[in-house]
């Protein structure tokens, strides 16, 4: 092989790749199930808090251990169908500049948000259908990166809505 062959594909390899599908635990997020997904979070050694239930549209994980810096991942779903609808790690702190420079390096070039302050920006990337935001919550000294399949967060809210109207309309007769 010719040197400059070489030292193309030594660049080439050396160079970050964008990633081709949006993946979480390995599991394609564009067509995930509730229950596909759950199983690669366990089998990644995260330990459930809570699972959601009945009135619960989202799991609660402790994934300090599978993702350096981070707290919690929580995972919602739309109970109708059990497709995934979010999945957002909650990082203690605020200083969210490292892992920003590590997702556009698997993501490629994020659409950044100004805020108030200087350092109070956000990233954007879409890909597959689904909204990659990573961005500060300054009330809570936390930063949060998530995943976000906007048309099935939609249906979450809704079946929330009509849990809570349900129970408004139940108040009325209840005996309690």
């Amino acid at each position: 092989m010719s040197v400059i062959f070489k030292t193309f594909i030594l660049l080439f390899l050396c160079l970050p790749q964008v990633a081709t599908a949006l993946e979480l635990f390995g599991v394609n997020l564009e067509n995930s199930s509730r229950d596909e997904l759950r199983s690669a979070v366990k089998q990644a050694g995260l330990i459930l808090i809570r699972e959601a239930g009945e009135d619960q549209w989202y799991d609660i994980y402790d994934s300090s251990t599978a993702v350096q810096g981070s707290s919690r991942l929580f995972l919602g779903f739309v109970k109708a169908d059990q497709s995934f609808a979010f999945a957002e790690y909650e990082f203690n702190g605020i200083d969210s500049r490292n892992l920003a420079q590590t997702l556009i390096l698997k993501y490629g070039d994020a659409e950044m948000k100004s805020g108030r302050y200087l350092s109070d920006r956000s990233y954007r990337w879409q890909r597959d259908g689904i909204e990659i935001k990573l961005a500060n919550d300054w009330q809570n000294y936390r930063f949060r990166l998530s995943y976000i399949e906007f048309g099935n967060l939609a249906k979450l809210q809704q079946e929330q809505s009509g849990k809570v109207a349900r129970n408004e309309q139940t108040a009325e007769y209840s005996v309690f």
